[in-house]
């Protein structure tokens, strides 16, 4: 059987607890850990435990076994939790993060497992030993005191009657009904495994499989389940306990579970749940030794107290003279319409995100067919064959942004992760670090948040070595001894913009500029840009640091942030100010699939403009140029302009046509680009170029147009740059 999509799902899970673990025990380093917390901890270790059992990855639970203990005594209050374990309990997340990842692929190595029991060492002095539980329960069992009850008569009865009242009355231990759904073989889980875990936390007395719905032979389909199993657990563990080792099957299964001391009417209840006839559930139970000879005819005269309407106050009297404790009863008894409202509780599903990629893409080619066909409507005079087709487009603008939301993720997952990275590198460095994080719910592209990881590492981590100073110095500097970093998003002109900001030192330009001259970068004076001087921090090699230590100084970090940036289509950007800080922000489309373009054309070539950057179309003719230089003057205002024609080889039409000027924003910059003729607004699907191309500055990708044409889609911030240069080069000859 093929469990790869199931174990995918483990993985999934696994690392959604484990990181929710992570987040709750960092907060305990400020502050105590409520009884919430602890619970969350210990239901993220005992689940990941479940599942690991159900698969077979007893490393891991053979570790989590250990690690719930000590939690379990701490949820209970049976021992204080000590700042000591934070580290501890960190430590044991992580671990426990590589035995999840790596047991799938196989064996864990004995290497892995003894760093697993030097952890479970450091647990010990913090856990109370096994005879002390035993000493207490041992303990309470002496104080108990005789239960009493009212018999018929209203006389007090002793604990010996009662006891052998409760004997015949209450069922033994848990009772399990269990119906697997007839797919759960297609979703790749075998109930039995589930059954079997049941072992680990007690004993299963008996168990009796139902066989009354297998069909005939020719009816009969191999690939379905037509087993279900009523189940006699003796166990000491809680309800929760025993209704987690199903946890994983819950969903695609009938699953009900009686505690022990639950009585006959429970068992009615149950049995108006079940497809089985009431009788038949009554003789199973009693096969299984949940009932009695006695418990037998009291859980049939219930069921024809139910069936006739009549009371009897015998059967009445009976039942609940023999619990002289309130019966908890499952919720779903309680109030049968909290089960309905679970049913519909449930309004998201986890689908593999290769499938969403399969349908933008699929939409991407809608996109373009869908543009080829308006094009041939457009020179037909049939309205209604118009006006159909404009129907079909808006509908299909909805698809679109539709397919594009689903692969939309908020981006505080990821600024969460680096509050353990700040924590961990605060203490390697001796410095007292926080971590502020804003705009977390601000959503960006799930493949454009993958591939951001690795920049914004780096430029934590360079916050927390470069930018920060010592408690030492901050204090002599009269700043706060506990430096700041913090993490932002949000949006501005269609795109998504990721500030990281600190408190320390700021950059000094003097020594990045004289390091740019050491190594041959640059010469001459120091520049009035300060843009013109940290450009030089993303030359690989070069590097301010006067030492180099385990985080930084060898040159190698931002030359990598700048590559993975700028194939992201994003742009990145320093601002500093000596001895109050330094601000990275990046700036990144919403989207990499498919984005709203403006259409333009230069001769017989066509360009694609992102509709984002757009702010206005106007005229162009020679009157607008102020000089000699390349200067647009708009609404009293000069704006830096360049022709598409003089950096893309195009050919030429033939026709005398007028030149526009398209007004373009990057950031806070606005510049002008000259194009013969304005096409409008186009839908672009964006295609990656070729890897002969891959690396061609002012183009960020193409895209097919509806006549077959490629297009190539300008890279606004890339193209400024390289204007900037040769315009710098034209001045200094």
């Amino acid at each position: 059987m093929d469990l790869t999509e199931v174990i995918d799902a483990y993985l999934v899970e696994s690392e959604e607890f484990l990181r929710d673990m992570e987040s709750i025990l960092l907060r305990t380093e400020v502050s105590i850990p409520t009884d919430e917390d602890l619970n969350a901890i210990f239901r993220a270790v005992h689940t990941i435990k479940g599942t690991a059992g159900m698969f077979g990855f007893d490393s891991t639970v053979k570790f989590t076994h250990v690690v719930e203990n000590l939690l379990d005594q701490l949820r209970s209050h049976e021992i204080p939790f000590k700042p000591e374990l934070t580290e501890i309990l960190l430590k044991t997340k992580d671990h426990l993060s590589y035995l999840v990842a790596e047991e799938t692929k196989g064996k864990i190595p004995e290497s892995k497992i003894v760093i697993g029991n030097q952890i479970l060492d450091l647990m010990k002095p913090f856990q109370k030993s096994d005879g002390d539980n035993i000493a207490k329960n041992q303990n309470l069992k002496d104080i108990e005191t005789p239960k009493q009850d009212v018999n018929l008569n209203g006389s007090l009865e002793s604990e010996n009657n009662n006891s052998k009242q409760n004997q015949n009355s209450s069922i033994p231990g848990y009772l399990i009904s269990f119906r697997p759904n007839r797919n759960v073989f297609a979703q790749g889980l075998d109930p039995i495994s589930f059954i079997g875990y049941l072992k680990k936390i007690g004993k299963i007395q008996a168990l009796r499989t139902i066989a009354e719905t297998i069909p005939n032979s020719d009816e009969f389909d191999p690939e379905s389940c037509y087993l279900g199993f009523e189940i006699h657990l003796v166990s000491d563990s809680d309800l929760e306990t025993v209704r987690k080792v199903f946890n994983f099957i819950e969903s695609d299964s009938f699953l009900h579970i009686l505690p022990p001391g639950s009585n006959v009417e429970d068992l009615a209840d149950l049995s108006g749940q079940l497809p089985e006839e009431e009788i038949l559930l009554g003789n199973i139970w009693k096969e299984i030794q949940i009932l009695t000879d006695a418990t037998l005819i009291n859980y049939f005269e219930e069921l024809k107290v139910r069936k006739t309407g009549i009371s009897t106050s015998f059967i009445k009297a009976q039942t609940s003279a023999s619990f002289p404790e309130p019966i908890q009863k499952t919720e779903e008894l309680k109030n049968p319409t909290n089960t309905l409202k679970d049913q519909n509780k449930s309004s998201t599903i986890k689908v593999d995100s290769k499938r969403i990629d399969n349908l933008i893409n699929r939409v991407g080619e809608l996109v373009v067919a869908s543009a080829n066909m308006n094009q041939l409507i457009g020179t037909m005079e049939d309205s209604n064959l118009q006006e159909s087709s404009m129907l079909a487009m808006r509908l299909l603008n909805e698809v679109r942004e539709i397919s594009l939301k689903l692969r939309m993720v908020p981006i505080g997952d990821t600024f969460q992760k680096y509050t353990r990275t700040v924590r961990d590198l605060g203490k390697d460095l001796g410095k007292d670090i926080k971590l502020l994080t804003e705009g977390n719910e601000t959503e960006l592209d799930r493949n454009i948040v993958d591939k951001l990881g690795d920049p914004l590492t780096h430029l934590v981590r360079n916050a927390c070595d470069h930018g920060l100073e010592s408690t030492e110095e901050r204090i002599k500097k009269g700043k706060p001894k506990q430096g700041t970093i913090k993490l932002n998003a949000f949006h501005e002109a269609g795109s998504v913009v990721i500030e990281i900001t600190d408190d320390g030192n700021g950059i000094q330009k003097e020594k990045v500029w004289q390091k740019g001259i050491e190594k041959g970068l640059v010469s001459g004076l120091l520049p009035d840009a300060e843009e013109d001087v940290f450009k030089l921090l993303f030359h690989p090699g070069l590097s301010t640091a006067s030492k180099v230590t385990n985080v930084s100084g060898r040159g190698v970090g931002l030359d990598v942030v700048l590559q993975n940036i700028e194939s992201l289509r994003g742009t990145i950007a320093v601002k500093s100010t000596p001895n109050q800080g330094s601000c990275f922000t990046i700036r990144l489309p919403l989207t990499l699939a498919i984005i709203d373009g403006f259409l333009v054309e230069v001769g017989k070539n066509q360009f694609i403009i992102p509709m984002d950057m757009v702010l206005e179309c106007l005229h162009f003719t020679d009157e607008n140029k102020m000089d000699s230089n390349h200067f647009f003057a708009l609404r009293g205002n000069l704006i830096p302009f360049l022709r598409l024609k003089d950096y893309y080889p195009t050919e030429d039409s033939g026709e005398n046509s007028r030149e526009n000027i398209v007004i373009v924003r990057n950031g806070e910059k606005k510049a002008g680009i000259v194009v013969e003729r304005l096409l409008g607004e186009y839908q672009t699907v964006i295609k990656p170029m070729g890897s002969v191309f891959r690396h061609v500055k002012g183009v960020s990708g193409s895209s097919i147009l509806g006549d077959g044409n490629v297009a190539l889609i300008i890279d606004i911030p890339s193209l400024f740059e390289r204007t900037i240069a040769v315009e710098n080069e034209r001045l200094l000859k």
